[in-house]
């Protein structure tokens, strides 16, 4: 074992442990007058008996060209008719202001692009009267479609650690103030190299109820890798993400938020390799220290025991990091651990059989344990005994059909209370049947069932051929979402353990691949 990494392996194990025992020793939280989802976290379902729960969406494309467009859809997963109002945010201030209702245990869609004119993107406030429900939106691109939660709260900062501009690729940056005082704001822009605090973005002001975009892919072209930093001096706002990959090795689109806090740990669960999988995870310190990071992966057989072996991450002050886990991989106990390596594990005078030859007598020289990540599926965990200090996003670009598709998800949290959640909601699932369509990572060390259930006319019922599907302890499954009775349909995913679960939709507009999200977390 490389005994640099010995330190980095324990600290992540005892942060995997303290997370296993505050999750389970966590006094049951008291009913509040208003929705409380824990302090800020990402997206989730709360309670119902909230005064209103609000929900703040990223945004949407509106420029009205061909194929691009938006809507949110709002999901009733209660017996009682929910009565709310929604407004709709541009660069020209509120366009549409409306009320809704959703019958019981049924679904509403806003159609936010045929509310809006000669406006790039729009956002949507949503409150919900009792704060019932969950509310999701949908980006239509000619790049594909994109899925994303939209957000319990504001924040007076938020983080994206991986932007793109390389040849005809952009990022956009959603700023939506759906307040009442003008938001003054500072940017921060980081590549691997070097940090930028534009004039231009100092003191960046954000007008009541409005929405302002900025395109880096105009400021900064043919950029591999900028992570941004948005820190309000007065007020509170919601960011989102536009990214058109198209070019530089990825083909794709995604629309999502920004992390609203940095954390000291972020959970992904659709890790994968296979030919032709690129997966690389962008990690940004925005803090002014140097953050000593540790890389975990779960879901592994035994024999790869050595690939949490590997020495901490280092990302200095203010910087970003893109790591590949299979571009360079260490040497453990004198194994060399690159792709192909091994050959030189059992003693060269040894036979085949593993025996030396050597007069010294018979000695068996054990092939020691695997570094290289195996084929197939894996949860990635990165982890920091600093204060929390870090935002990290997956990029993963699959081939399919001939073709490509790039997906980009930012890590998911633990509450700050420890909290991970058994049960997971999701709103907007596949029209046509999809194969592989969750991934669940079992993050206790205690074998688990699976159970999916669909929010029909008479409330949840459990989906006969998703009944007790088998979760390993500290394993990964997939589900296969193609029975009719699910397609289009709200679903309710139970564990018996504590899990995080993805969803990996197909992207539609004819195009194969998928995109990427995670479906919302009970509250609890």
């Amino acid at each position: 074992m490389n005994r640099r990494s010995v330190p980095a392996l324990l600290l992540v194990i005892l942060g995997l442990a303290g997370l296993v025992v505050v999750g389970r020793d966590a006094t049951a939280p008291q009913p509040a007058f208003f929705a409380n989802t824990g302090g800020t976290w990402m997206p989730a379902v709360g309670t119902s008996g909230s005064l209103t729960g609000s929900w703040f969406c990223p945004g949407v494309p509106t420029s009205g060209l061909d194929d691009v467009g938006g809507s949110v859809v709002v999901s009733n997963r209660d017996a009682a008719q929910i009565v709310g109002r929604f407004q709709v945010l541009t660069e020209n201030g509120v366009v549409a202001d409306e009320s809704f209702t959703v019958d019981s245990w049924s679904q509403a869609t806003l159609d936010v692009d045929a509310r809006v004119d000669d406006a790039p993107f729009a956002s949507v406030v949503v409150e919900v009267e009792g704060g019932g429900g969950l509310v999701e939106q949908i980006a239509e691109h000619p790049l594909g479609d994109s899925v994303a939660a939209c957000s319990n709260q504001t924040s007076a900062n938020w983080y994206l650690a991986d932007g793109f501009t390389l040849d005809s690729s952009n990022e956009t940056l959603i700023l939506s103030n759906p307040f009442d005082e003008s938001v003054v704001a500072d940017l921060r822009f980081s590549t691997e190299g070097r940090q930028s605090e534009p004039g231009l973005f100092e003191g960046f002001t954000v007008l009541p109820r409005s929405v302002r975009t900025i395109s880096l892919g105009e400021l900064a072209r043919n950029e591999p890798i900028i992570a941004t930093s948005i820190e309000a001096r007065a007020g509170r706002l919601v960011v989102g993400r536009a990214q058109e990959y198209q070019g530089g090795g990825r083909f794709g689109f995604d629309v999502s938020l920004a992390a609203p806090e940095l954390r000291d740990q972020w959970w992904f669960a659709d890790g994968e390799r296979a030919d032709g999988i690129e997966e690389t995870y962008s990690i940004y310190n925005p803090t002014d220290e140097d953050v000593e990071v540790t890389v975990f992966f779960g879901g592994l057989p035994l024999a790869a025991t050595g690939v949490n072996e590997r020495d901490p991450v280092i990302v200095p002050a203010r910087r970003v990091v893109v790591y590949d886990p299979y571009a360079t991989v260490p040497s453990v106990d004198g194994v060399d651990g690159a792709d192909g390596a091994g050959d030189d594990v059992v003693d060269e005078e040894a036979d085949a059989s593993g025996t030396s030859t050597d007069d010294g007598g018979d000695f068996v020289d054990f092939e020691g344990p695997s570094v290289d990540i195996p084929d197939g599926r894996h949860a990635t965990v990165f982890s920091t005994l600093a204060q929390p200090s870090i935002v990290v996003e997956r990029v993963i670009t699959r081939p399919s059909d001939g073709s490509i598709a790039t997906s980009t998800v930012l890590g998911a949290p633990p509450r700050p209370d420890g909290y991970v959640a058994n049960t997971w909601h999701m709103g907007i699932g596949p029209a046509q049947p999809t194969e592989d369509a969750l991934v669940v990572y079992n993050i206790d060390q205690i074998d688990a069932t699976i159970t999916v259930s669909v929010v029909g006319p008479d409330g949840p019922s459990v989906v006969p051929s998703l009944d007790q599907v088998t979760l390993t302890s500290g394993g990964i499954t997939t589900i296969d979402l193609v029975d009719q009775d699910v397609l289009g349909r709200e679903l309710i995913v139970t564990s018996t353990s504590r899990v995080f679960i993805e969803r990996s939709l197909p992207r539609n507009n004819d195009l194969p691949g998928r995109s990427g999200s995670w479906l919302l977390p009970s509250s609890g």
